[in-house]
C-alpha cells in the first residue's frame, strides 16, 4: 500500500487491489475543512462536528472517486452486511437518516458505485473478487469481530480463495490494552484465537493481526496489511483511544472501476 493524493485529499491506497480493478482508499485526516478537534478531513456526520463541514469533506473524497458520492451505513458494531445497488448510490452521504441501514459491512458488484465505512481505531477491511466483480467494505471493531462480521462478509463471495483482502490503518497492539473479556470474545470468534501479547500485567490485543488470521482460516490467501497505527500518528489519523469522544473519523472507500 502507498499513501498518495486523491485530488485534494490523501489516502493509503492498495496497489494490489488497483491492479485487480478496484480503487480501495483508506483516507487520512489532511485536506479537509473541519476545525479542531476535527481537523481537517473528518468524515463522521455523527461525530459532533459541523455537518456542513463534514459534507464538504465527503465531497472532496467523492471528487477523488470521479465525483461519485459514496454510500454508507449507520454502524452499530455488529455483523450485519447490506447490499448496495445503483438505486442507492450516495445513500447516507449527506444525511445518516438516508443510509443503507444499521450494519457494519456493505457489498456490491456495481461498477462506479463507491461504498464506505468509517473508523477511528477500528479496523477497516476491503474484500474483492476480481473474477466476479464483487467487493465489500467492512468496519471491524472488536465487538463486530466477536459477532462474526468477517465471516458474514465472506459469505457473500462464492470462493474465499478468490478473494483479495486489504486491512487498513487501525490501532496497533502496542496502543490497544484490553480486558480479558474482550480478548476472550475475539478469540472465540477466530479459528486459532486472537493475537495478543502481555506487557507486564497488561493484556494487549492485535486486532488487525487477529482479522488477518480469521481471513486466512477462512481461505483468503495473503491478506494485505497497512503498517500505520492510527493511535501513533496524530498528524495523519483520528483515534478514539488517543483523543477521546471528540475526534473525527476517517473512511475506507472502495469502488470497482470500469
Amino acid at each position: 500500500m502507498e499513501s498518495r493524493a486523491l485530488g485534494e485529499i490523501r489516502a493509503v491506497v492498495s496497489r494490489r487491489m488497483e491492479a485487480d480493478g478496484f480503487l480501495v482508499a483508506f483516507t487520512e485526516r489532511s485536506g479537509g475543512v473541519s476545525a479542531e478537534p476535527f481537523a481537517s478531513l473528518n468524515l463522521g456526520l455523527r461525530s459532533g462536528d459541523d455537518p456542513g463541514d463534514v459534507v464538504q469533506n465527503r465531497q472532496r473524497v467523492a471528487d477523488g472517486f470521479g465525483g461519485n458520492r459514496f454510500a454508507c451505513v449507520r454502524q452499530v458494531h455488529g455483523s450485519r452486511v447490506v447490499r448496495a445497488g445503483t438505486s442507492r448510490a450516495g445513500a447516507g452521504f449527506d444525511d445518516p437518516a438516508t443510509a443503507l441501514g444499521d450494519a457494519d459491512a456493505i457489498t456490491t458488484t456495481t461498477a462506479g458505485l463507491p461504498v464506505a465505512v468509517l473508523a477511528a481505531d477500528c479496523v477497516p477491511v476491503a474484500l474483492a473478487d476480481p473474477r466476479s466483480g464483487r467487493f465489500a467494505v467492512v468496519h471491524a471493531g472488536w465487538k463486530g469481530v466477536a459477532a462474526g462480521v468477517i465471516g458474514a462478509a465472506l459469505e457473500h463471495f462464492a470462493e474465499p480463495s478468490d478473494v483479495r483482502a486489504a486491512i487498513g490503518p487501525a490501532i496497533c497492539v502496542d496502543h490497544y490494552e484490553v480486558g480479558e473479556d474482550v480478548a476472550f470474545s475475539v478469540s472465540a470468534a477466530i479459528d486459532g484465537g486472537a493475537v495478543t501479547k502481555r506487557d507486564g500485567g497488561a493484556l494487549h490485543l492485535d486486532l488487525p493481526a487477529s482479522i488477518a488470521r480469521a481471513l486466512k482460516a477462512a481461505g483468503v490467501d495473503s491478506p494485505e496489511r497497512a503498517e500505520e497505527c492510527t493511535a501513533h500518528l496524530p498528524q495523519r489519523f483520528f483515534s478514539h483511544r488517543r483523543d477521546g469522544e471528540r475526534t473525527g473519523r476517517q473512511a475506507l472507500v472502495a469502488m470497482r472501476m470500469g
